[in-house]
């Protein structure tokens, strides 16, 4: 009887072994195959990069480069920039619109700007109601607020917060436009206009330019 236990300990204590066995020859082989798949992707990343390394590089310093570059700028319309966005360099602190750089599109804008500004004052009502006076105090800030010149409209804003907008008569109103564009006049070193004509140059809305305060 202890003899056959004995036998049936060591048969199973053979299988034991021979499943082991099997289960690391199996294992072997199975990394065998994972190593050579692998080196053959290796091989194929190595193919590929000696080909991208072929591939040549331009010389950005050459003279044919240089020569190709100026090409291509000479070929873009004359004032179109690489970027035609308006970048935030441009903008001007507490202002919505960006800068105005260019000193006759200023000058410009600025004349018909004045125009409109003191031919509309001198249409408004004669006695406006409540509503209309808020509507003009109104009309007028976010005039300077959106002005197309950031810089401009920075000092507008400004100078509106220290001589509020005066809406209680027409004649109030053009000679406080008048002596808001004078004040501006006086920063620019320009001749000052004479507020006492504001209403008959500009009632019609048409003012002379010779005479206007441009």
């Amino acid at each position: 009887m202890l003899i056959r236990n004995r036998r049936k300990i060591l048969s199973l204590s053979l299988t034991v072994v021979a499943l082991v066995v099997f289960y690391f020859l199996f294992k072997d082989v199975e990394l065998a195959l994972v190593s050579k798949s692998i080196i053959r992707n290796k091989g194929v990343d190595s193919s590929t990069m000696a080909q991208v390394a072929q591939v040549p590089i331009e010389d950005t310093s050459s003279p044919a480069h240089l020569a190709n570059k100026q090409g291509a700028n000479a070929a873009r319309p004359q004032g179109v920039a690489n970027d035609v966005k308006i970048s935030d360099k441009a903008r001007v602190a507490g202002s919505i619109m960006p800068s105005m750089p260019d000193q006759d599109a200023k000058k410009e804008l600025g004349n018909a700007s004045w125009k409109y500004f003191h031919t509309l004052l001198a249409r408004f009502p004669d006695e406006p109601t409540p509503e209309e006076r808020e509507k003009l105090k109104s009309f007028i800030h976010l005039y300077a607020e959106l002005y197309p010149c950031g810089e401009c409209s920075y000092h507008f804003v400004k100078m509106i917060e220290k001589y509020p907008v005066q809406t209680s008569s027409r004649k109030n109103a053009a000679l406080w436009g008048c002596d808001i564009h004078n004040k501006v006049n006086a920063y620019l070193k320009k001749d000052i206009y004479d507020c006492s004509t504001i209403l008959e140059d500009y009632d019609c809305g048409c003012g002379d330019d010779k005479d206007a305060p441009l």
